[in-house]
């Protein structure tokens, strides 16, 4: 005897059983998406770029951070681009806390290169290559409460022997243009400037002025 029910037929006094769950077999979850906070990069970075662009029309240039290639490009190019808008003086704030050797100088010979005055703002730390791009501006001015890093760039490669010897070659002459710069500016010889970089010398803001740094204390 069976009995007839909507879900099928069934013995009598067997009760209907669910399928099993969970289901055999590893769970299906779906596709993890990544959660970013709304303050991350997209936010801030158009905000920053807003910020860089409102600076620019005032003909105002931030440097901040470590000064490396990327920087350093940008920086040459923002100077070129207001050079070729107006002749009027461009004010470079600087805050490098790192800076690389050939980024700094090169930044230093688009100061050289534009025909705009170049006037430069020193604050809270300026540390090792990046005085030379302090140094190459017409006006330098500082705050009160920043700290000048004197300090020699150290060398690094990789490569042969005959490469190496080439890379240190370049890197010497890289830095003798840092001193060049640092005593053109200063007043000091190129001796003392090395020496003062080699030792690591720390200088306040006061103590640059009468360094020959800066010219002015803001």
């Amino acid at each position: 005897m069976s009995l007839q029910s909507s879900a099928g037929t069934w013995p009598p006094g067997r009760p209907e059983i669910p399928p099993p769950w969970p289901p055999k077999g590893p769970p299906t979850w779906p596709p993890s998406q990544p959660v970013l906070p709304s303050w991350l990069e997209p936010a801030a970075s158009g905000l920053e770029s807003d910020l860089a662009a409102q600076l620019l029309e005032q003909r105002v240039i931030v440097v901040g951070g470590r000064l490396d290639d990327s920087a350093g490009n940008r920086v040459a190019a923002q100077l070129l681009l207001l050079d070729t808008r107006d002749s009027a003086p461009i004010t470079l704030h600087l805050a490098c806390t790192e800076a690389e050797l050939e980024p700094s100088l090169a930044v230093a010979g688009a100061i050289d290169l534009v025909e705009s005055p170049v006037h430069a703002v020193a604050r809270g730390t300026l540390r090792g290559p990046a005085v030379a791009v302090l140094c190459a501006a017409q006006q330098r001015a500082a705050h009160r409460h920043t700290m000048f890093i004197l300090l020699s760039p150290r060398f690094s490669g990789d490569g042969t022997a005959a490469e190496l010897a080439t890379l240190a070659e370049q890197h010497e002459r890289q830095v003798a243009r840092l001193h060049d710069l640092i005593a053109g500016a200063t007043g000091r010889t190129a001796g003392e400037v090395a020496a003062d970089l080699d030792a690591g010398r720390v200088l306040t803001a006061p103590e640059a002025a009468d360094y020959g740094l800066i010219t002015q204390l803001l």
